[in-house]
């Protein structure tokens, strides 16, 4: 007599998807893995699948990564552009004091 046993897997749709692809969109549920080429310093690689998600709890990070990586400092042009916009912020807010 032959006897046959069934068990059932459960599985879970999914996809997968490029940082790039991902700018711009908020997805429900995300699991990504944040360890990076050694020869990468690219924040945006990080930032932006982390940004992915409305709450913490939709988000799984399936490995240690180096916590370095996102509290890099901004080079001189980011900096300048950082001063230039907060003057340019002051400079409106004065022009336009009423609507502030």
């Amino acid at each position: 007599m032959l006897s046959i046993k069934r068990r059932a897997l459960l599985l879970v749709p999914a996809y997968s998807i490029t940082i790039h692809k991902s700018q711009g969109q908020t997805l429900n549920k995300v699991v990504i893995d944040l360890k990076l080429p050694k020869d990468t310093d690219d924040i945006a690689a990080v930032y932006v699948p982390l940004s992915r998600v409305k709450r913490l709890d939709d988000l799984i990070i399936l490995r240690h990564f180096d916590y370095k990586v996102l509290v890099t400092k901004p080079t001189k042009s980011q900096f300048a552009e950082m001063q230039r916009l907060d003057k340019l912020y002051m400079e409106t807010q004065m022009r336009f004091s009423q609507w502030f």
